[in-house]
């Protein structure tokens, strides 16, 4: 879709969007084991990046794009076999190489720069060496911290029998909540660009204790065209969300004559309702226009930030294999108290199937 747009470039166009959508394009890496995150990962940057170029070509002087995390493999590691075993954390992301990164070992006394153990394989795959000859974890050793900015932006946990299960919760934000995508203008041609097809689709993101919610519309006037993001929930600010139960996206089209509210129903789907303003024949011809998506109540999980390892994180680095008997008895006794909703949850952007798994298959 990006090379397409790319290509459907008129002559004359701002030479900014043909070199800012080239660039991604050109550093976006190839689906495939070389790069192990979910293809969602690389869909929500793509939509960064031309949010971005809209306030760029707008002169609205956005900030820069800030590198990005999207999965470690593996997600989590038992400390007491790592200090017998040398091993590896592999990192994916985008754009690690337009800053200074750090790498961090915490424990409960403070924290030891490990960042010569940490090599770029490239500005999206990071490696780091656990062991003799790389960061050298002890008993004391609770979580591994990938710094940029002065701040822990990613943390891989390491776990081990004494370690303590994060206590973690479902969250239900208040139902009704509305965010709306509109031009700031009144329109006054609505025959001519209000005609054609309107797609919409909402988005939740989150990150570290805060979800967002995103509304886009695309419509045949480009003026209507454009993003909304807005501030949607925040949890206790010790805590970290860990995902959104259900789905995280709702996607609509609406042709004009149709009726202006489209219900959807109830959880899953994150939009309960959609409503088009300004649409409708026969209107006048000074008016409103917009798209407004109403939310249901969101699941949110949330976990203790500090200190512990979350549910999920335990669990999608059993699922990799890489839990010692020892630790895996000790922690699993824990999960009882945890709602099954929860042990269900993977993180965001988690492959289908880890490269251990595929290797194991693959023998």
């Amino acid at each position: 879709m990006l090379r397409d747009a790319e290509g459907a470039l008129p002559a004359g166009t701002d030479e900014r969007a043909r070199a800012e959508i080239g660039a991604f394009l050109a550093r976006a890496p190839q689906p495939g084991p070389e790069f192990h995150c979910s293809v969602d990962f690389l869909r929500v940057r793509a939509r960064q990046t031309l949010m971005r170029l809209r306030e760029v070509l707008l002169n609205e002087a956005p900030p820069p794009l800030e590198p990005a995390v999207c999965y470690a493999d593996p997600f989590a590691l038992d400390a007491k076999r790592v200090q017998s075993t040398d091993g590896s954390v592999d990192v994916y992301g985008f754009d690690f190489d337009t800053v200074s990164l750090q790498m961090v070992l915490i424990d409960g006394d403070g924290f030891r720069d490990v960042t010569p153990a940490l090599t770029s394989r490239s500005h999206y795959h990071l490696n780091l060496r656990v062991g003799s000859g790389g960061a050298r974890v002890t008993a004391k050793s609770q979580s591994l911290g990938l710094a940029w900015g002065h701040l822990i932006h990613h943390s891989i946990a390491l776990a081990q029998p004494a370690t303590r299960l994060c206590e973690s919760r479902i969250e239900t934000t208040p139902a009704g909540r509305t965010v709306s995508q509109g031009p700031a203008f009144r329109s006054e041609n609505p025959s001519g660009p209000l005609d054609g097809t309107i797609w919409a689709d909402a988005e939740l993101e989150f990150s570290s204790n805060q979800l967002d919610a995103i509304v886009c519309v695309a419509a045949p006037d480009p003026a209507l065209s454009g993003c909304t993001v807005e501030f949607f929930y925040t949890t206790h600010p010790d805590r970290v969300i860990d995902g959104v139960i259900g789905a995280s996206t709702s996607h609509v089209s609406h042709v004009r004559g149709q009726p202006d509210r489209e219900e959807r129903g109830g959880w899953p789907e994150p939009v309960r309702e959609w409503i088009f303003s300004g649409f409708e024949p026969g209107g006048s011809a000074d008016r409103d226009v917009g798209v407004t998506a109403r939310f249901n109540g969101i699941r949110v999980v949330s976990s203790e930030g500090e200190g512990c390892i979350s549910p999920v994180a335990y669990l999608e680095a059993r699922r990799a294999g890489v839990i010692s008997p020892e630790t895996r008895r000790a922690l699993d006794r824990k999960l009882a108290k945890i709602d099954p909703a929860i042990l269900r949850l993977r993180p965001r952007f988690a492959p289908s199937t880890s490269r251990r798994e595929l290797g194991e298959r693959s023998s």
